[in-house]
């Protein structure tokens, strides 16, 4: 099924480095609600579009948004590349690029309605950035498998975490000078060496959320929060620990919304598919199948229809 929007590229310099941001319009009437996509660890904006212009990104600006969908530091077709000289680390990605984003579209785009649809690491950057900034005015939160430690315990998760991410990763930064998820063939996009020591230290720290570089203390914050965005999360009965619906809903308690949904994607739940963590962003029959609930949620100001509504 075609697509038609508008489209623009353009970059977005931070410090020295030059953010990619791949922007989509409706071709009708211009409008004031934005959304800002944010990739995971490991991949790029690529994710929720395609070369043909199709996916989850070119889906909803058709439905009347702008969208901004950026490469972070050294990711797709932002520049410089991740090398060993690459000195970033997880608190610049949330307090650097984050910002710089917020600020071109709040640039482009008088009186903006902001929202954010992020994927997988990319959510938890995301609420990182909220728990910081409280006074920063968002409308809604669409988190898809978005976990910020990993509980499930299981060969696969021991083989592909415990074993390749984390001790041979471990060794392979040390040898490289940055993490080379592409030559070992386990992600789209390149880490640097900072980025990924502050993702490992995350995900192994599970029962504690404070940042490496200042101690700010996340889940601290949020439990005196009472003004977090409504955000939806939603994950596939297939994801096996990348974004493991319980610990999906441990970071929904970790953030502790107030108004937070959740949706798991399953042919039990009356879905096309039983989606994993790809697929779920990618999949041709998201436009039929879960992309209108995101859209929906995108709109909705009452969140009564949901109480019952795939969960």
């Amino acid at each position: 099924m075609s697509i038609h929007v508008k489209t623009s590229e353009t970059l977005v310099s931070v410090g020295s480095d030059q953010l990619f941001v791949k922007r989509y319009n409706p071709q009708d009437t211009p409008t004031s609600k934005a959304i800002l996509f944010i990739h995971g660890s490991i991949e790029g904006g690529r994710i929720f579009y395609s070369l043909k212009d199709t996916g989850l990104g070119p889906w909803l600006a058709s439905k009347g948004y702008q969208v901004f969908i950026p490469d972070f530091r050294g990711r797709g077709k932002s520049v410089p590349k991740i090398s060993s000289k690459s000195s970033h680390n997880q608190y610049d990605a949330i307090e650097e690029e984050i910002p710089a984003i917020i600020h071109h579209i709040q640039s482009e785009i008088e009186d903006v309605e902001l929202n954010f649809v992020t994927h997988s690491w990319g959510g938890v950057w995301l609420m990182s950035h909220i728990a910081r900034h409280p006074e920063l005015k968002v409308n809604r939160i669409v988190n898809i498998a978005v976990k910020r430690s990993i509980s499930i315990k299981s060969f696969k998760k021991w083989f592909e975490v415990d074993l390749i991410w984390r001790r041979i990763g471990g060794l392979m930064t040390t040898i490289f000078g940055y993490f080379p998820a592409v030559e070992m063939k386990i992600g789209q996009e390149n880490e640097s060496r900072g980025v990924y020591a502050d993702c490992k230290h995350w995900v192994y720290a599970k029962e504690e959320w404070k940042d490496v570089t200042d101690g700010f203390d996340y889940i601290e914050e949020f439990n005196h929060r009472l003004d977090v965005p409504p955000t939806l999360y939603i994950t596939g009965i297939n994801e096996y620990y990348l974004g493991h619906q319980i610990d999906v809903k441990r970071f929904m308690k970790e953030v502790n919304g107030k108004q937070d949904k959740f949706i798991l994607l399953s042919k039990d739940n009356g879905f096309a598919h039983d989606y994993d963590h790809i697929n779920i962003c990618t999949s041709k029959s998201g436009q039929r199948d879960h992309f209108p609930l995101i859209l929906s949620w995108l709109k909705d100001k009452d969140c009564s229809q949901w109480e019952n509504s795939h969960v």
